[in-house]
């Protein structure tokens, strides 16, 4: 299962879901990291991913754990 763990507003306002104060540190970091990074860049484009990169080199491991915790952390 997927869902959005945070957002950027335009206004460059970040948002995280209340259910990651369940996920592992390393897993909020990363959402952290990743909406960090839409003030910097507000897309999914290359550009993006070298900042994310750049802050959190292992971000892919990061987000695959999350990924794959979801559906238990949305229904503890």
């Amino acid at each position: 299962m997927r869902t959005q763990w945070g957002s950027c507003s335009p206004k460059g306002e970040l948002l995280l879901n209340p259910y990651l104060v369940k996920a592992p540190r390393a897993c909020i970091e990363y959402v952290v990291a990743h909406e960090l990074c839409h003030l910097i860049e507000h897309n999914h484009s290359p550009r993006f991913y070298q900042h994310l990169s750049a802050m959190l080199p292992d971000w892919q491991a990061r987000k695959d754990e999350l990924d794959g915790m979801a559906e238990w952390l949305l229904n503890r």
